[in-house]
Formats: structure tokens, C-alpha cells, sequence
């Protein structure tokens, strides 16, 4: 509702139609109150209700946010399980604290009176001498098939041979041989089943050893051996000329072959060689260590 004043609805009577009036005063009070219900009567039409003119519309910024929906589906496809599986990593559990050990403290009862120890005074020197085992003298375990005594003892009082060999398998076996000595060790022929024996003895080779049940016989003429030494033939040829580290590790005879009696037990794990003529033992082991020679 608009409410207006009109002022130019507000017009004075002119002065020559006015009527004449005897009281003056009464005339005055006339047009007076004809004004004042002019001016009222005014008024109120300028305050009844009219058309009211729209305002004119505002145009309003409206900001839109875009929310990301997540639709979880209640039966998941194999790809959506694999890509939560990798999204979500299972994380270890700590270990368990372990207590840490503790001390019991043992209680005892003791009963009678506690008497002074009657028994020998240990000195320092006693205290920190290594407390040496009586030990029999050989070392040897227990086995079904003994060892042969033609061997002698020396080779069963090492810490390691009689564990190294183990037990007997077989019973002594005799035969005629063939042996050469040469400049860091040995060969022995068995002449039964052809086995060739090379052991070293020293050098850089020493406490090694080869083997072969047959060797092809050389002569190995092309070959020259230094003033007092030989070059080896035969079987023994054959085996030196084709293993190079037979020939390093022995060198050249120091004589030539010589025939002799020889022994022989077999054990789990290698044999003992006698050599009758010179009195000496070998501890042969399978992995190519030889151990000796031990006087018998």
C-alpha cells in the first residue's frame, strides 16, 4: 500500500466567489474547518489501496557446490574386491613383548649343623690349569668287525682318524704290491685288483691323494728327468702323465719299483694301507685326505 501525498489537490477557494457573511468570525471558522475536510477527504484516497509496482527483480549469484557421491554396492564385483583389497592394506600386529628372564632364587632347607670342607685347597694355578681327560689310549668305536692289530695303535690314537674312518667293513686282505718312492711322496700297485695308489707326503699337495682301480701303461720316453731322478713307467707312467696334479704334487722318482707285501682293511668311510717293507700305516679317507704315515 502506497500512501501519497497530493498536494496540488489542495486548492484555495478563490477570493471573488467567496460569499459574503455578516459574522466574520463564524466565516473564518467556515472555511477553516472546509479546508481541514478537504485536506482529510484527501488523505485518506491518497492511502487506499492501489496497483503497487513490482520492484524489479534482482538477479542473484548462486553458488553451486558439486558433491562426490560414493555408491557402495552391496554385492561388489571381482574388480571393485581387488581394488578394496589393494586400497586397504592389512597392517601386522606387533610382536608380543617376551619377558625377560628373571632369577629364581632358590630356597633350600638346611638340615644339621654346616661343617667345614674336609676335602683338598685348590690354588689359583690349579684353578686355571685345563682339566685334562683321562682318555684311553685309543680312540677307536665300537664295531662288529674290529680292527685288524696288524695296523699297530699309533693311527687309533688320532683325535681324528678312527672318527673319520669309522667301523671296519671288511676283514684284512693280503697281497703281493709294487711300490716307488719319489720326491713328495709315493705310489702303490695292488697287484689283485690293479688299484693304484699316488700319496703325497709334503709339499703343497701333502696330506692328499689320488686313486684308480686300472691305469694304461706309459713309457713316457719323450719326457727327461733331472740328474738323479726318474721318470715313471707302466701303470705308474700312466697315472702321472695323465693327471697333471699327480705330477705336480709327487715330482719325480727317487727310485725305481719295488715289489713288497701289503695289507689292507676296508672301513665305512676309507681304508688302512699297510706297507710291510717300510713298517708304515696310511689312513686313506673317500674325500682324497690321507693321514700317515703312523709306525706300526
Amino acid at each position: 500500500m502506497n500512501c501519497r501525498w497530493i498536494v496540488h489537490n489542495l486548492r484555495q477557494p478563490e477570493t471573488g466567489s467567496r460569499p459574503s457573511v455578516k459574522n466574520p468570525r463564524y466565516s473564518t471558522l467556515s472555511t477553516r474547518y472546509s479546508v481541514l475536510g478537504t485536506l482529510l477527504l484527501t488523505l485518506l484516497a491518497a492511502c487506499q489501496p492501489g496497483e503497487s509496482t513490482p520492484a524489479a527483480p534482482t538477479s542473484a549469484v548462486l553458488e553451486v557446490k558439486q558433491l562426490a557421491t560414493v555408491y557402495i554396492s552391496p554385492t561388489p564385483a571381482e574388480s571393485e574386491l581387488q581394488a578394496t583389497r589393494r586400497a586397504f592394506t592389512a597392517t601386522p600386529s606387533p610382536p608380543a613383548p617376551q619377558p625377560t628372564p628373571t632369577a629364581t632364587p632358590y630356597i633350600g632347607i638346611f638340615i644339621g649343623e654346616v661343617r667345614a670342607d674336609e676335602g683338598p685347597v685348590l690354588g689359583l694355578e690349579q684353578l686355571a690349569a685345563p682339566i685334562t681327560p683321562d682318555f684311553p689310549a685309543t680312540r677307536l668305536p665300537t664295531c662288529s668287525i674290529p680292527p685288524d692289530a696288524i695296523f699297530g695303535v699309533s693311527w687309533g690314537q688320532d683325535a681324528e682318524v678312527p672318527l673319520r674312518l669309522g667301523c671296519p667293513i671288511q676283514i684284512t686282505a693280503q697281497f703281493r704290491g709294487t711300490t716307488q718312492v719319489f720326491e713328495r711322496g709315493a705310489m702303490y700297485w695292488r697287484g689283485d685288483t690293479g688299484e693304484i695308489w699316488a700319496i703325497t707326503t709334503s709339499g703343497p699337495f701333502a696330506g692328499r691323494y689320488w686313486t684308480v682301480q686300472q691305469s694304461a701303461d706309459e713309457n713316457n720316453a719323450d719326457i727327461l728327468a733331472p740328474e738323479g731322478l726318474r721318470v715313471p713307467v707302466r701303470g705308474f707312467g700312466g697315472l702321472w702323465r695323465s693327471v697333471p696334479e699327480v705330477r705336480d704334487a709327487l715330482g719325480f722318482a727317487r727310485t725305481d719299483e719295488q715289489e713288497l707285501a701289503m695289507q689292507s682293511q676296508r672301513f665305512e668311510s676309507g681304508l688302512l694301507l699297510l706297507d710291510s717293507s717300510a713298517g708304515l700305516v696310511f689312513a686313506l679317507i673317500v674325500d682324497g685326505t690321507v693321514y700317515g704315515p703312523f709306525a706300526i
